[in-house]
């Protein structure tokens, strides 16, 4: 067999794979509204027994998978694990094929690897952006919670009404944390979750507020007023670095797509080039060399302009 005819049937069975999953992820966007009707229940036990079903269930099973679902929830990515393990296998497979053909067989193993990197980087900033956004909404958690206990709210009660008020990502994590408390799981225990999900030093500082008030008392709302001024001061701080640094940042991904674009370049300006190349250890070894470069480069500047707020 030809590798034109394993390149076609591996292309085909990628678009197939990907077709399944853009059509599991369509369907799970509407599975609230299906699980509202009294025929839901026979439509989630015909789901259980569909291929992707079967695999998420195989993927929640390992450690890895739980970890992928504890990431997935804490990006606000709304997809299930093994949609996302299906979506980055076909890209995988995709780029494979690409760079197999496009530059040479040897740098589609780092294409793969490429994909892989860039679904994780996406997840990672995903849930960057949700702590950011949670992070600008703890001055105003603080008002609200300092509200409730001034008004003779318990600190449950409090946290209730500040999940119904505020947007998400704040709402949604405080309405885990109150469902939580409603099923039976202590208010520590609760907000300590809360924390773990959402890691940064503010909420460490609020949460700390609250437990130590929870447990031997104090004037928690004059702590709640002078937590919430000081986090609006750290929001504008943190608002001013990060638009300070935006420019370093942008600059390191300029590094990663000169040393991608530039083996596309040379192969446009020299047809077959790359694949030449790639025939000789020594030019394996230039390739390598010039590729590891760039990469360091990408992650030194990101080092070196990363400020731990």
């Amino acid at each position: 067999m030809s590798l034109d005819i394993i390149a076609l049937l591996l292309t085909v069975l990628s678009l197939g794979i990907a077709l399944l999953g853009l059509r599991e992820y369509a369907e799970g966007a509407f599975q609230r509204r299906r699980l509202a009707s009294r025929s839901a229940l026979e439509d989630v036990e015909r789901r259980g027994n569909r291929p992707l079903a079967q695999l998420d269930t195989l993927v929640r099973r390992t450690d890895l998978g739980k970890k992928l679902e504890g990431r997935l929830e804490t990006s606000g990515v709304r997809i299930r694990p093994s949609v996302f393990v299906v979506l980055m296998a076909v890209a995988a497979v995709v780029a494979i094929v690409f760079v197999w053909y496009a530059l040479a067989p040897v740098l589609s193993v780092a294409a793969a690897a490429g994909v892989v990197a860039a679904f994780l980087a996406y997840l990672n900033r995903q849930e960057e952006r949700r702590k950011e956004a949670f992070t600008a909404q703890l001055p105003e958690l603080a008002r609200v919670l300092s509200n409730a206990t001034q008004a003779g709210l318990a600190l449950p009660t409090a946290v209730d009404m500040a999940a119904d008020e505020l947007d998400d990502p704040a709402g949604a994590e405080l309405r885990t944390a109150a469902r939580s408390m409603h099923l039976g799981q202590s208010f520590e225990s609760a907000v300590s979750d809360l924390r773990e999900r959402m890691p940064s030093r503010e909420i460490g500082v609020l949460i700390s507020t609250l437990l130590v008030s929870s447990r031997s008392g104090g004037a928690l709302v004059t702590a709640l007023r002078s937590i919430s001024q000081t986090l609006e001061s750290r929001k504008e701080t943190r608002r001013e670095m990060l638009t300070i640094l935006g420019e370093t940042t942008a600059t390191s991904w300029a590094l990663l797509v000169m040393g991608v674009g530039s083996l596309f370049m040379l192969n446009f300006m020299q047809p077959g080039t790359v694949r030449t190349m790639t025939e000789s250890g020594w030019g394996i070894l230039v390739l390598g060399i010039g590729l590891a470069l760039f990469v360091i480069g990408f992650f030194a500047v990101r080092r070196m302009s990363k400020i731990e707020f």
